[in-house]
């Protein structure tokens, strides 16, 4: 796998989710991780994201030392994810 860090624009439409799963946090199993992507959803479609990338920051907000809760607050209401692959 190649690794490297990248930032990925997703732009949420109204009433519409991005379409992935966040796994992980402080309180969790480690790391913000993409844990599921939507089949067909925005976060598919960028064909960017894999399962597994570490999320680095939501909207230049850093993921590191946030809860799991925390993280899937930051990304229900933001465009922005950053991640680590």
């Amino acid at each position: 796998a190649i690794k490297g860090r990248t930032t990925v624009e997703l732009i949420k439409r109204d009433n519409c989710s991005l379409g992935l799963t966040i796994s992980g946090g402080t309180d969790k199993d480690g790391k913000p991780k993409v844990a599921q992507l939507k089949t067909n959803s925005i976060a598919q479609k960028a064909d960017v994201l894999e399962i597994g990338d570490i999320i680095l920051g939501i909207n230049s907000i850093k993921t590191a030392g946030l809860i799991h809760e925390r993280n899937i607050v930051f990304a229900s209401v933001n465009d922005i994810v950053s991640n680590d692959f």
